[in-house]
């Protein structure tokens, strides 16, 4: 299914509105810039490509939420412990209407609140004890949902742990080990922002899986990111080809 900005403009509507219970007050002034900044390069790309004769590279469409400013859900409770969860990502396209995606990269980051989960009094400084708790919190999971680079080795979608420390985070994953790369189905902001709901308000979610407008945005996802994606699959399961080798980001020689 090919989408249009205007199909993104209306799914960060609808997070913004669908998931305002769980949101962090924050998330109004995100989600506006997000929409600002969709607004802003569909008029680039659409002046760029009136401008083709110049023989000037294309601009892409599409929108960021930057890790400086996420997208911040509520605090929340699981298993008894006091968590928060956050993300940021990259969502960009070619052409409008677009059938995939150029450039897809989704980060969610879970933040534990309670000093017995985040402190580790055999292993952490005190002056990191400190810190985290100036901070409100120590990232302890941290999840990149991507579309490879073109020569990046690995399945074209894949599940990253771990990734570029951020200040404030404190987390424990090594920042240079880029592996393992899993594969996974492509994820955008309505889909991931669907897991953390589920996840971490389930009681929300319930109520909100059945809104109109939320299973609209939920639709135009799905049918964009997933039914060619998982055409391809089914191809390849049929046909009794690897399905990793299928979805691999670079043909293997």
């Amino acid at each position: 299914m090919s989408l249009s900005p205007a199909d993104v403009h209306k799914s960060l509507e609808t997070v913004g509105s669908r998931l305002r219970p769980i949101l962090d007050h924050s998330s109004h002034s995100v989600l506006a810039q997000a929409k600002s900044m969709l607004s802003e390069s569909t008029r680039a790309h659409h002046e760029r490509l009136r401008q083709r004769s110049r023989g000037l590279p294309p601009i892409r469409w599409g929108f960021r939420i930057e890790p400086e400013a996420p997208l911040r859900f509520n605090e929340t409770k699981v298993d008894g412990l006091r968590l928060r969860v956050d993300l940021f990502l990259r969502s960009y396209w070619d052409s409008d209407p677009a059938e995939t995606p150029a450039d897809l990269n989704v980060a969610v980051r879970v933040w534990a609140l309670d000093r017995g989960l985040y402190f580790r009094e055999e292993w952490d400084a005190e002056r990191i004890d400190s810190e985290i708790a100036s901070n409100l919190g120590r990232v302890m999971l941290r999840m990149h949902f991507d579309l490879a680079n073109p020569a990046q080795a690995g399945p074209r979608y894949h599940l990253q742990i771990g990734g570029n420390q951020r200040d404030g985070e404190y987390h424990w994953f090594p920042q240079g080990l880029s592996v393992p790369r899993f594969l996974h189905t492509p994820i955008d902001l309505v889909l991931a922002s669907e897991m953390i709901a589920a996840t971490f308000f389930s009681d929300n979610y319930k109520e909100i899986r059945r809104e109109s407008s939320w299973v609209d945005s939920m639709r135009t996802s799905q049918m964009h990111l997933l039914s060619g994606y998982l055409e391809k699959a089914t191809t390849a399961v049929t046909k009794g080809n690897s399905l990793l080798d299928t979805l691999w980001n670079k043909p293997w020689e």
